[in-house]
């Protein structure tokens, strides 16, 4: 058991955005009674229509998002939270300095491959109001540099496909991922097709399939 006996209090709230589903909210719930914090899940493909409080710890699931997304709720952080303290969490890529200093009150950034441990505590540390040197070293462009030899260099697909394959690994059709990405459904049929023929599977399954073994491990 992870030691957290020492409470942040409910006084300051944790905002969960991501896709909502059975283990966001179970994620949250263990959250919420760990630390003793307000856990809110949100849909990261809705706006958020109200300001929230000041100090609101936001751990934002890269996993589920896209280029787009990352704009918009860059730009939501920034004018909805006062004093904002931004997790991203389920990191699998690796990004420039330049790109994450978009990013509003970045306090750091976990990969998908972190310890429950690493999370908890990280989490816990900023509901503290801390920046610590170990959030510091969480900064995406020291994680390139120490993983290096990662799987994830070997993947043969763009950063678009990456980004298809990871909503179709939330069931969505066609349509919903024209409407998610902005583009096309004809392109998206042609970005489909690359896909499967470069991860030689022939249908949506396999190609889930794949994804799973290989866009999260």
């Amino acid at each position: 058991m992870l030691d957290v006996s020492e409470s942040v209090g409910k006084s300051r709230q944790l905002l969960l955005i991501t896709h909502p589903s059975v283990q966001a909210n179970a994620f949250a719930a263990y959250l919420s009674d760990l630390l003793s914090v307000f856990v809110d899940v949100h849909n990261i493909n809705k706006p958020l229509l109200q300001r929230l409080p000041r100090e609101t710890v936001v751990l934002f699931d890269i996993a589920v998002s896209n280029k787009k997304l990352n704009g918009i709720w860059r730009d939501i952080i920034q004018s909805q939270v006062e004093s904002p303290r931004l997790l991203i969490i389920n990191s699998a890529q690796k990004y420039e300095l330049y790109e994450m200093a978009k990013w509003p009150a970045l306090y750091g950034v976990f990969r998908h491959d972190d310890d429950e441990s690493r999370l908890i505590e990280g989490v816990k540390a900023v509901l503290h109001g801390e920046q610590t040197a170990e959030l510091s070293v969480m900064h995406p462009a020291m994680y390139a540099a120490a993983h290096t030899s990662s799987d994830s260099d070997n993947i043969p697909l763009t950063e678009r496909e990456c980004e298809i394959l990871n909503e179709l690994r939330h069931g969505a059709t066609n349509m919903d991922i024209a409407r998610a990405l902005f583009i096309s459904e004809n392109t998206v049929r042609t970005h489909l097709y690359n896909v499967f023929r470069k991860l030689s599977v022939k249908n949506r399954t396999q190609a889930v399939s794949w994804a799973n073994e290989n866009l999260r491990h």
